[in-house]
């Protein structure tokens, strides 16, 4: 009987530190399923990659989601956190946010990916920070119309010359620009300004006009502010012509003399 009494509360005892082991066995068994199905950390990178961009540069971000599950979208953050864009666009595993540098564009920024189940999102942590660092774009240059009228003609003829605060050594291409666009692009060495001549055709060549040049920096070409805008007026001989008839008919009217 005594046997008995010793062995009841030792094999009581037992049972009891098993079930104690096993309550927390079955606690921590939903976390390590967690830690299991942990997504894999997002890559960013920039393309293309430099050390130093300059304002007006374009660079795409790119977040690389490291799994073969199927994502159902990407967010990218800026600097202090913010989401930048509300779900990118992206194709299979990949996903890219296109930005135009500017002074405000420089800091680090960060992506991240999530799937869709059951209609939630499953996010995955943050990539590794991505750091952009953005100058300031070389000093504009001047444009100046010569002759410098109030109002063209068809036929005449203007010189838009473009005057460089660079080096004449660092200037490689001189661009002007148009209403519609970019107008032309020219090729230039060892100069401190260039002019090009403009025909004028129609009053289709009314509008504003700037440029801008090109220099090389960290052996790629980085283009200038542009210039300030100069105004080219443009006004048909034929308008011009009508309308001095009709002020002169008005101010001296046609008299019919009857004998």
């Amino acid at each position: 009987m005594i046997i008995y009494c010793l062995v009841i509360p030792l094999i009581s005892s037992l049972l009891s530190s098993q079930c104690n082991f096993l309550a927390a066995f079955l606690q921590l068994l939903p976390l390590a399923v967690s830690f299991a199905e942990l997504l894999p950390v997002p890559i960013l990178s920039a393309d293309p990659r430099h050390d130093v961009y300059y304002e007006g540069e374009r660079v795409a971000l790119k977040c690389l989601a490291p799994t073969m599950r199927k994502i159902g979208g990407f967010h990218f953050f800026n600097q202090t956190g913010e989401q930048i864009n509300q779900t990118a666009s992206f194709s299979d595993l990949t996903a890219l946010f296109k930005l135009t540098a500017t002074k405000a564009s420089s800091g680090e920024y960060t992506c991240m990916y999530f799937l869709k189940e059951s209609g939630q999102e499953i996010p995955s942590n943050r990539s590794l920070p991505l750091s952009l660092k953005v100058q300031a774009a070389p000093m504009a240059p001047t444009l100046s119309l010569d002759p410098q009228q109030q109002v063209y003609r068809p036929g005449n003829h203007i010189n838009l010359l473009c005057s460089f605060p660079s080096s004449p050594d660092d200037i490689k291409q001189v661009q002007y620009y148009a209403d519609s666009g970019l107008a032309v692009s020219v090729p230039v060495s060892n100069v401190k300004n260039y002019s090009f001549n403009l025909r004028i055709t129609g009053e289709a060549d009314s509008g504003s006009y700037s440029c801008a040049y090109f220099v090389n920096k960290a052996t790629r070409p980085v283009r200038s502010e542009r210039s300030r805008s100069v105004i080219v007026y443009v006004k048909n001989l034929e308008e011009g012509f009508r309308w001095t008839n009709e002020r002169n008919e008005k101010n001296c009217p046609l008299k019919v003399l009857f004998y």
